[in-house]
């Protein structure tokens, strides 16, 4: 049995250099040559992914793609090659983009939607003044047989985006406004977390509400895509009166929308509003801390915390003390 071209490749995982050799005419070849050679002293690699692209890759983390068509798509499209960058991380710096006036060059050709997971429908917002609307949720910009010009603001980019702290699962960044508070000790203090009708959220590999408060970085919680308000009900082992709290980003850049937090001596006593927030604070970055202060504090065993948004990935959230 014929193996098809995405069978091959799955097989070969060709090297993109050699697949531009075969499929791109000399002048073609010059271009995209030249991006390699950034990527290289970049220390960006571009192992293949899949049929036909080859993911661009730092750190471990993925910032884009190079994709060359097959013939049939060239004859239909016109294009040569792509490259697609990941842009949700940097969305947040309008003044980046309004500097480098690149902020023509960025709102054109974005990726659409296309239902492809059930992160679906596609992203709605705001950016750069416009409103856009059935973006893939990745919010990948796609430069279409890029010339001279593309490729240097494409550099641009990724050197932005590479100057940028961003925490690791293992050393996340910690928000200065905690220094000199005591930071409960989630695994050993935090009992009984559920939903508003007690009921326990399941636990998945590295997926879970649970993990909010296992201290570890590289699990998290992840909260159903279809709703758009969660509530996560915990108790302490003992009442404790909270002067902060805060929540840390994850692997992906997805924060609630906005929440509340509350307080109450028990669970079936009557909750007080702590500390209402409609917005994440930026900049947003990866595995990073962001405290809030609670200005009237009071001393509770029952915390609750609603969040609000569609889709929402954090690593942790941490209670502090006097």
């Amino acid at each position: 049995m014929t193996e098809t071209v995405a069978q091959e490749q799955a097989r070969t995982k060709p090297e993109l250099e050699n697949f531009i050799a075969v499929h791109l005419s000399p002048e073609v070849q010059q271009d995209i040559l030249a991006f390699l050679d950034y990527c290289k002293v970049k220390k960006i690699s571009y192992p293949w992914s899949s049929t036909n692209s080859w993911t661009l890759k730092t750190k471990g983390k993925s910032i884009g793609t190079i994709h060359i068509p097959g013939n049939k798509e060239i004859e239909k499209g016109g294009v040569l090659w792509s490259v697609g960058l990941n842009m949700k991380d940097l969305l947040q710096y309008d003044d980046f983009f309004f500097t480098n006036e690149l902020q023509s060059i960025i709102l054109h050709n974005w990726k659409p939607c296309a239902n492809c997971s059930p992160c679906a429908p596609g992203y709605t917002g705001k950016f750069l003044g416009k409103e856009h609307h059935n973006l893939c949720q990745g919010l990948h910009k796609v430069f279409r047989n890029p010339d001279a010009k593309d490729i240097e603001s494409v550099e641009k980019i990724i050197d932005f985006r590479m100057s940028v702290t961003h925490g690791t699962a293992a050393r996340p960044l910690f928000d200065s406004e905690t220094h000199g508070l005591t930071r409960i000790d989630n695994k050993k203090r935090i009992i009984g977390i559920s939903d508003l009708k007690e009921n326990p959220f399941p636990i998945g590999p590295n997926e879970s509400v649970n993990y909010l408060f296992d201290g570890k970085y590289a699990s998290y919680a992840r909260f159903h895509a279809g709703e758009t308000s969660h509530d996560v009900l915990f108790q302490l082992d003992e009442p404790a009166e909270l002067v902060m709290y805060s929540l840390v980003t994850g692997f992906r850049i997805d924060p609630p929308d906005g929440w509340k937090l509350y307080g109450a001596v028990s669970k079936d006593g009557v909750w007080t509003l702590l500390d209402a927030r409609e917005e994440f604070p930026k900049p947003l970055t990866n595995f990073t801390e962001r405290a809030f202060k609670i200005g009237t504090p009071g001393t509770y065993r029952c915390y609750r915390i609603t969040f609000e948004g569609r889709k929402i990935i954090l690593a942790q959230v941490h209670l502090y003390t006097q």
